[in-house]
């Protein structure tokens, strides 16, 4: 006779799982490197941009040389990198005149005497540890904006409305730029300043 069959043996894994904490770590910071001038006629910009431009309460009239950016650098890192660009650069005139756009959305105003510099402080500014941030997608082209509109129609208008602005000529000369955070919801404030050799 033959024995019972036996039921299958049934193996059962057991998987233990480990519990995983997280964490909370504050937010890297984000900073960038900008130009706030200080024209004789600087109150002609400021006044279109309260009307056109979204960021004209959260900074004032500014040429962005390093744009946002997060880090875990320091700022005095940040700023040791900045300096060692700087300390040898001689202050030298900037004129801004003439309109600059960009994607159909920004207005601007160009920069056409020491466009060459600044170009070149920009792409100084970027090797080193901020190289990793440089998006060469973009062409570099020194501005300050006036006016955004994501808009056809409106942008249109607003490019009209900037001639008067644009074919003025605002002076001054570049001493001194600053490295400015942002605090969270967009709110910049001026951490320090860097000097040019003057």
């Amino acid at each position: 006779m033959a024995a019972p069959a036996r039921p299958p043996i049934r193996y059962e894994w057991r998987v233990s799982r480990k519990k995983l904490t997280y964490i909370l770590r504050p937010a890297l910071p984000r900073r960038a490197i900008a130009w706030f001038p200080q024209f004789p006629n600087l109150a002609t910009i400021e006044r279109f941009r309260r009307l056109h431009d979204p960021r004209a309460t959260v900074l004032p009239a500014h040429l962005m040389l390093v744009f946002p950016f997060h880090s875990r650098l320091t700022l005095d890192q940040l700023a040791a990198h900045a300096q060692k660009v700087l300390r040898n650069w001689p202050g030298f005139p900037v004129i801004m005149h003439g309109p600059w756009s960009a994607r159909n959305e920004f207005i601007g105003l160009a920069t056409q005497v020491g466009a060459d510099a600044v170009i070149e402080i920009h792409d100084r500014l970027y090797r080193g540890p901020l190289a990793e941030h440089l998006r060469p997608e973009f062409d570099y082209e020194p501005h300050i904006t006036l006016a955004q509109s994501a808009e056809p129609d409106r942008y249109h208008a607003l490019s009209a409305a900037a001639c008067p602005i644009t074919r003025d000529s605002f002076r001054d000369v570049l001493r001194t730029v600053s490295i400015i955070r942002d605090d969270g919801d967009d709110t910049w404030q001026q951490e320090r300043d860097v000097h040019l050799s003057w």
